[in-house]
């Protein structure tokens, strides 16, 4: 029988700023083994592979590979590597044995491939990715990390510094951060031309805490870096009335670029009463 699902709550009763919010990776967060493990499995775990392989199914191009060096390809070898090790000691064999090709599809996680070239140029050379957050993972392959990240509010405060964020993944670590919004149904493809994403309303009867948690591993002998994004989705009504409490308080808080690159200016009014 597989555990129930952790509950990560990364939120504050302040005004979100976007920001790396990096933890070692196994930081205790109140979730057992679960904080300990790059590829937790739980009772929700049968539902996101049936998702992945109905998103896969129709869009193919949510996995896609681009490599132009033979730098790049020892790279992604040094990944498929490090990801057949990491699901061996957590107890998958089977999934172990998958070459990088197919793994993808058989994983909870989505994940993405970094490498820096010997001038500092970074670029993603591979991407999996179901289950985005409004954002489009086809147009992600071959983009540097600067440019991935260019729409997120504030970025351009640290954007002169991504030549050494970019280093910092591929040599510091692992970390794990987390990444929260709220939505309107439980959907997990929120692509924002093929998702199924619900749109807000005075009369949407449910609301859903929706948490990331991206963690980067570092391989510094290949100069790269691999990503794994777990989402996770929680319906108000589990959450605990302080739970509650912070999340309404960090919403009438959020800042005006926040709400528009979140796309949240007609979930606020609804979300805050469910909340309360």
């Amino acid at each position: 029988m597989l555990p129930e699902r952790p509950l990560y709550f990364p939120i504050k009763a302040e005004p979100l700023r976007m920001r790396a919010g990096l933890f070692r990776f196994g930081t205790d967060f109140g979730n057992g083994e679960a904080d300990r493990r790059f590829f937790p499995r739980d009772e929700a775990s049968p539902h996101y592979l049936a998702e992945k392989a109905r998103v896969l199914a129709r869009h193919p191009e949510r996995s896609a590979v681009s490599v132009r060096s033979y730098a790049e390809q020892r790279c992604l070898v040094a990944a498929e590597a490090w990801l057949q090790q990491a699901l061996e000691r957590e107890g998958q064999a089977a999934l172990a044995r998958l070459p990088l090709p197919e793994l993808g599809g058989e994983l909870v996680e989505d994940l993405a491939v970094l490498h820096v070239d010997e001038t500092g140029a970074d670029r993603a050379i591979l991407v999996h990715a179901c289950f985005p957050s409004g954002w489009r993972p086809e147009q992600i392959v071959g983009q540097s990390f600067a440019k991935i990240h260019a729409r997120v509010p504030a970025f351009e405060a640290v954007a002169h510094k991504a030549e050494s964020l970019t280093f910092a993944m591929v040599s510091r670590g692992p970390y794990v951060r987390f990444v929260w919004t709220i939505s309107a149904d439980a959907e997990l493809d929120h692509h924002p031309e093929h998702g199924r994403r619900a749109l807000w309303s005075a009369h949407t009867p449910r609301g859903y805490l929706r948490v990331e948690r991206p963690t980067t591993v570092p391989l510094p002998l290949e100069s790269g870096s691999i990503f794994l994004i777990r989402t996770y989705l929680y319906g108000f009504e589990e959450l605990g009335l302080e739970q509650r409490a912070v999340l309404a308080s960090a919403l009438e808080q959020l800042p005006p670029a926040v709400v528009r690159y979140k796309q949240l200016a007609a979930a606020l009014p609804r979300a805050l009463e469910l909340l309360r």
